[in-house]
Parts: C-alpha cells; structure tokens; sequence
C-alpha cells in the first residue's frame, strides 16, 4: 500500500462536494491538498476547514490559458505534482433536444476538455519522476446510455477513453508506475444530483473513502456499488429489447425525468 504523506496532490472542483471531501481526506492523511475550483468563496472556505494553509488556485479548467497559469502558479509554490485528482465537472439533466448550446458545450468543456488540460499541464511532472497517481471521476452513465442526461453520460464515455488511452501510453512508454484509478460511482448524493429519482443515491463520504482506498492499493477502477462493474457484460449479452426494458423497469431511464440540481460540482 502507497504513502500519501508529503505529497501534492492536485484537486479539481475542491470548493464543494465530493472535492472538498477529498481534500479533507488527502490533508488527514498529511498529503498538501492544493485545491482548484472555478468559485472562490467556495475553495476559501475549503482552505479553511484545512486550517488555512492548503494553496488554492480560481481556475475555470475548461480554458487552456486558465489551466496553463494554473500549471506555472502551482509549480511555483508548490513544485511538481504527485497525484491529479480530476474531480471537478458539471451536469444538466433533461431531454437532449431541450438542452440548449450553451450547456451542451459547458459539458463537454469542463468534464473533457477540462480533464485533458488539467491532466496534460501536469502529467510532466509524474513522467520526471516516473511515478504518481491520476483519478478521474467517470461515472455509471459511462457504462451505457442514460435517457434525459445525453451531454453528461457522452462526457464521461470520453473521459473512460481518455483515461484507459492515458493508461496504455504510459505502460507501452515503461511508465508502469504511473497509476491511473478511474471511479464509476452510481448517483452521488450532492447539490448536482438534487431531484434524481432513485433507488440508490450514494453517500458522497462514503464514496470518497473507496476511491482514496483504491488509490492507496493502486487499483485501476472502482466501482461503486460493485455491481456497476457487470453492466457493460450485461448489456453486451442481452438483446437490445431486453436491455432497453431492464433499463426502464429498473427505473434508470426514468431517473433524470424530475432533475433540478445546479448543475457544477
């Protein structure tokens, strides 16, 4: 199992949410939280619950020259980086031909774009060492498609890609070192999950806990519940009839109908 102590860990969407609990994981276990997040009242009061000496950095990481002065302010107070933790993202429910331009592209900017930035502005700095860790929040609408929340399940069917790609690069480079963990949580509860309609809404703790678990033990996914990890076999098995109806009898296709979250976290 990995030490955590000492190192710099890089949080995105630290201000709220699952972010704030993954600094106050990292600072509990003597890692230097530096915290990221597009709100700056929210990450203050973040730095404070920290005891107010974790660094923190306003940065809108779905603009490149944003994430760039991100890199070379992180760089200068904190040095390089051990572990990216890709937290932050953003999600609008609703029919897709309800879902105005402007949201759709937010989507994509922040959950894909934003993750590709953040994680090649400071991927240099786990190659100089050969060693660290990357987390990336995917999500259970990565393992199929999910009725009134087409942006977001898209956005994170492109982070699973960008992550296993990122993956196989740094093992054909001897980069074995380099660890990547990918997190499949079903529907956490936070403010961007407010109206979901579910059986199974996750203890955001609780969540935070199995991927900090997961990142001490290296392992390359997690899953949560488990029983997420047995959809793609499913759905590649069944007939698409039987799919689509086991998607609606369960109540997923109907999850999103009654939405009224803010949005980013």
């Amino acid at each position: 199992m990995k030490d955590v102590k000492d190192r710099a860990v890089l949080i995105t969407g630290a201000g709220m949410g699952m972010g704030r609990l993954f600094a106050l994981k990292f600072s509990r276990a003597h890692a230097r939280p530096l915290l990221v997040d597009v709100d700056r009242e929210a990450l203050e009061r973040t730095a404070s619950e920290l005891g107010g000496t974790a660094h923190t950095y306003v940065c809108d990481i779905s603009k490149i020259d944003e994430v760039g002065r991100l890199a070379e302010l992180v760089h200068r107070d904190a040095g390089m980086v051990d572990v990216i933790v890709n937290n932050a993202g953003v999600l609008y429910g609703g029919p897709f031909l309800k879902t105005s331009d402007e949201l759709i592209e937010r989507t994509i900017d922040v959950n894909i774009k934003g993750t590709m930035f953040v994680t090649r502005a400071f991927l240099p700095d786990l190659v100089a060492r050969k060693q660290g860790h990357i987390v990336t929040m995917a999500s259970g609408a990565s393992l199929t498609g999910v009725p009134d929340l087409v942006a977001y399940s898209t956005s994170k069917h492109g982070i699973v890609g960008f992550s296993e790609s990122i993956r196989l690069e740094m093992r054909k480079y001897g980069l074995r070192d380099i660890r990547l963990t990918l997190a499949f949580p079903y529907f956490v509860k936070t403010g961007m999950t407010t109206g979901v309609r579910t059986h199974v809404l996750l203890d955001p703790q609780d969540v935070v806990d199995r991927i900090f678990d997961a990142v001490l033990k290296d392992r390359p996914s997690v899953y949560l519940p488990g029983w997420l990890r047995l959809v793609p076999i499913v759905f590649r098995v069944l007939p698409e009839s039987v799919g689509d109806w086991l998607l609606f009898k369960t109540g997923v296709g109907r999850t999103m109908e009654h939405w009224t979250g803010h949005g980013e976290g």
